[in-house]
């Protein structure tokens, strides 16, 4: 393996390439910085970060992603290129669409920057909010895969907490997806891409039209258009995602629900599980780890990547009333339609039903999704029971995977209706905006087969007609379709409406500059409503792991804010924001921020913040039904598993019931935000950004610890889990496990240092062209979590056990490195995406001796080439991934998601995949 340091690996392949990218832009350049959301002037902008307009770069760090560093990293959606070109975005904190399948996520692609989680990222769109996502867990995560990236013009990613600017879950900054402006022409784009290997093909077409110049015609309206669809792609497809079972990492996240079925004895007689079909488990498999039965494996069966159907519609309109004054208007609606398919759902007396079910206090359930097979079955496998009991047969507990009822196949709708009515102008030397928002997601799940209902399989199952050996006639065939729920299983509706204006103004003309203000005001309504079909609300869908209940939450949120700017002496500037904001139900809370820009001399910038934030706990954080839900396969219960010999399946590479939901005690967050940072400029065309950043996080609110973590550290999370009583057949050992509690809690301190890297450099040469390169990367010096002792454990370069609070991997270092060459018609780019290695979790096989094992750093390499020389026609073609890496195994895979073998958080699982695209311009600008 390299043991190269990957910084200063990453710092000489920079200087060697000796180029700069745009896409690497840690300061903001001010030519590429006209705002959406003012008069256009090409003297003065506003960067997102401050509401004041200014003739250059701020003192907080911006990266800038333009439209054509989209085009060239080959990315289709929102999710792909913000998780190789931003590496501020932590993309194995990030929940992506793969992570939807068995998780309820419904599809949603999220953002998180400094690996805070999506919750503390704010998404933007022209510097406005959007709602969230609308999954049933989560009323604040915006789904940037809904944002078309046809009608993007850039992305301002400010990597600083802006609570004092923009709001509370600003805590680890902000994306702002600047959209086009005054666009004239039109421009139709069509690219299609497949994976070397097969699987996860893509196909889109957009087209943009844009009539009327604001300056002659007063007016300027356009349309954007976008369909796209992608192929899906399963575990089967692909070798490193195929199996659960790695013996070498001790890792087995199998189910010992399978089929054919394991079985134990009611009364005692056979305590560990047996598998009569034991050397013949197809379509389960026979693990190292547990002999003498059956495991299933569901990654073959699990959507690495969904079916995908995205279709949206953006509209601007834009109308000068006069020289200094315009009406503005933003209309959008998306759809989003991602299908999901896995494993067929597991059976037994492992999994619970929800109090309220009908079945719950009737024998043989009494609480239990229980399956009992007796002797007069003719399917009761008596030769291997009798050797097993020396000539008794009783009745047997069934450990059943339902391949009766078929795969898991469900599909999400998401429909998102947006729309946007303000004015902006200059009035008496003062800039103003106001407007009204309104954005809504209403999502859908619709399941297609694969989940029957409580009601009708446990009495078929039970009905001793049933084969869990092996095939079944048709007509019990079909009494088990008929148990089957179709239809739509629930709804959530999240949506925004909000008024806001701000004015700002530069009030004197000092000796080193104006000294300016700004302020404003807003006032926002949030609502979140479920509506869960009868069936889910009751528990007696299977699949779903519990019951979903109804509700119907709202809030009202006032803020206020301002910004002074104030220059001291020549290069020498301060300013400070304060903002105070008011939700309903929890409080108010006032929030500071300092920052100073220092330019001594023209080649060099000296800059640095301090800011204080606050979020007030989500809606769903609070007010979430509690529900009982089941975890991911291949988990083990250590105080009872392997102890004694005991290798029972309710407690052996299985799946426990785990409580969810919200906390209405849940108290706000509050942070503390530093930077440091310089830019030089040493000489011409070169550019050196570093910046340092501090973050500290109180009252850190998680959507709960992972079962497999609560599980390898009892100890410390032995309260989250409760047990029944003492089982009468393992005498000395505690009951068996019958929830983990999952729930929103507030988990202390998170604590977080690093540097960001910034190098760019780009040199023209007469009759050769124009070469471009740049790095921008993120080390991170420390990142650290808070025990429930009070003690800290770093999770810097590992898999954090927390979800959705600092949730996946925080890698040490992460850099994207590109560079390209421009002469004529021509254009070549290329790119590296790399990250280093990280501590893996432990395997689910209990070994006393096991050390955690490391994850290999991955890097992957793109490359594009493109041609302009027909009239009004680009023409590119290129591949992600052109070596076609497999990504790193890790643990964590399979123990957090149901995709064995990788990270869906950071990889893409296709591959090498060839792309080309087409893109005709009418006219335009």
């Amino acid at each position: 393996m390299n043991t190269q340091n990957p910084v200063a690996m990453a710092v000489r392949c920079a200087l060697l390439i000796g180029a700069l990218t745009a896409s690497a832009g840690g300061v903001a350049q001010a030519e590429d910085q006209q705002s959406n959301n003012t008069v256009d002037d090409v003297d003065t902008v506003v960067v997102t970060g401050s509401r004041i307009r200014r003739t250059d770069e701020g003192a907080l760090p911006v990266q800038v992603i333009t439209q054509e560093q989209i085009q060239r990293s080959g990315s289709v959606n929102a999710e792909q290129f913000l998780k190789s070109v931003s590496v501020a975005v932590q993309g194995n904190s990030n929940t992506v669409s793969a992570s939807g399948s068995g998780a309820s996520t419904g599809g949603v692609s999220s953002v998180s920057l400094r690996g805070l989680g999506s919750q503390r990222t704010l998404v933007l769109v022209n510097g406005r909010r959007l709602s969230g996502g609308g999954t049933i867990t989560d009323s604040t995560t915006v789904d940037v895969n809904s944002i078309p990236l046809a009608a993007v013009q850039r992305v301002e990613v400010l990597k600083e907490g802006a609570s004092a600017i923009y709001g509370s879950d600003a805590i680890a900054g902000v994306v702002n997806f600047i959209l086009r402006p005054d666009y004239q022409g039109a421009e139709v784009t069509a690219n299609y891409g497949d994976s070397s290997e097969g699987g996860g093909s893509i196909k889109r077409v957009n087209g943009v039209l844009g009539l009327g110049d604001l300056t002659q015609d007063r007016y300027n309206v356009m349309l954007v258009a976008s369909y796209q669809k992608e192929d899906s792609l399963f575990g089967n497809d692909r070798d490193f995602a195929r199996s659960g079972i790695n013996v070498a990492a001790n890792n087995d996240t199998t189910s010992g629900n399978s089929f054919p079925a394991n079985i134990i004895s009611r009364d005692g007689s056979i305590p560990d599980p047996i598998n009569p079909l034991a050397d013949s488990c197809s379509p389960s498999v026979s693990s190292p780890f547990s002999p003498g039965i059956c495991s299933y494996d569901p990654s073959p069966f699990v959507s690495l990547l969904p079916e995908t159907d995205r279709r949206s519609v953006y509209g601007t309109l834009r109308f000068a009333l006069t020289d200094d004054i315009q009406l503005y208007a933003e209309a959008s609606y998306n759809q989003n339609k991602q299908r999901f398919v896995i494993q067929p759902v597991p059976i037994s007396e492992v999994f619970s039903l929800p109090p309220n079910h009908p079945l719950f206090n009737v024998a043989p359930y009494n609480g239990f999704t229980t399956i009992v097979l007796s002797p007069s079955s003719p399917f009761y496998p008596t030769a291997a029971v009798q050797a097993a009991t020396g000539g008794a047969t009783p009745d047997l507990s069934v450990f059943y995977r339902s391949q009766i009822t078929g795969n898991r196949d469900l599909t999400d709708t998401a429909k998102q209706p947006r729309g946007v009515l303000g004015v902006h102008g200059v009035v008496a030397g003062w800039d103003f905006d106001g407007g009204f928002l309104y954005s809504e997601t209403k999502l859908t799940e619709h399941v297609n087969n694969g989940y029957p209902s409580y009601l009708g399989i446990l009495p078929l199952l039970n009905s001793g007609q049933v084969n869990f050996f092996g095939a079944n006639t048709a007509e019990v065939q079909a009494l088990a379709d008929a148990t089957q729920f179709r239809g739509d299983a629930y709804s959530t509706k999240t949506s925004i409406q909000s008024v806001a204006a701000s004015v700002s103004k530069d009030l004197i003309a000092l000796p080193a500059g104006p000294l300016a203000l700004a302020f404003g005001a807003e006032g926002r309504k949030e609502k979140f409503s479920t509506d869960p079909s009868a069936e889910i609300q009751s528990g007696d869908i299977s699949g779903y792991g519990g019951n979903f209940l109804p509700i119907s939450k709202s809030r009202d949120v006032g803020a206020a804010f301002a910004e002074l700017n104030v220059p001291i002496i020549k290069g020498l500037e301060a300013g400070a924001a304060v903002r105070y904001d008011h939700y309903e139900g929890t409080g108010s809370k006032t929030v500071p921020q300092l920052h100073v820009r220092y330019r001594p001399v023209e080649q060099l910038m000296v800059r640095g913040s301090y800011g204080k934030g606050f979020r007030a706990p989500s809606l769903t954080e609070l007010y979430q039904p509690q529900v009982t839900a089941v975890s991911a396969p291949g988990l083990s219960d250590p105080l009872r598993c392997n102890i004694g010999g005991n290798t029972d399946t309710r407690d052996c590479r299985t799946q426990f019931p785990i409580l969810t939901g919200g906390n209405t005690t849940l108290q706000p967050e509050e942070s503390e935000n530093y930077t440091l940072g310089l830019v030089v400029e040493p000489i011409q065309n070169v550019s050196i950004g570093l910046d340092a950043f501090k973050i500290n996080l109180k009252n850190t609110i998680i959507f709960g610890i992972t079962p497999a973590a609560i599980l390898a550290d009892i100890d410390q999370f032995g309260n989250l889990v409760t047990r029944g009583p003492e089982d009468p057949t393992t005498p000395g050992l505690p009951g068996h496990v019958t929830n983990i509690d999952q729930t929103n809690l507030n988990f202390g301190e998170t604590r977080l240092e690093g540097l960001d890297v910034d190098l760019r450099y780009r040199m023209t040469m007469e009759g050769v062209g124009t070469f471009y390169a740049g790095l921008v990367g993120t080390y991170f010096s420390k990142y650290e979590v808070q025990n429930l002792d009070g003690s800290f454990t770093s999770i810097n370069g590992a898999v954090s056990p927390i979800v959705n609070g600092n949730g996946g991997v925080v890698p040490r270092w992460h850099h994207y490195l590109s560079a390209g060459w421009e002469a004529g018609s021509w254009e070549l780019s290329v790119a590296q995406n790399l990250q280093s290695k990280y501590r893996d979790i432990l395997g689910t096989v209990d070994d006393a001796d096991a050390v955690p094992r490391t994850v290999s750093r991955y890097i992957t390499y793109d490359l594009q080439g493109a041609f302009t020389g027909i009239p009004n026609t680009k023409l590119a073609v290129g591949a992600r991934n052109i070596t076609n890496r497999d990504p790193p195994y890790t643990n964590a895979g399979g123990q957090n998601y149901f995709q064995a073998g990788y990270d869906p958080g950071y990889v893409d699982p296709r591959g090498r995949f060839i792309y080309g695209t087409v893109t005709y311009s009418f006219a335009g600008k």
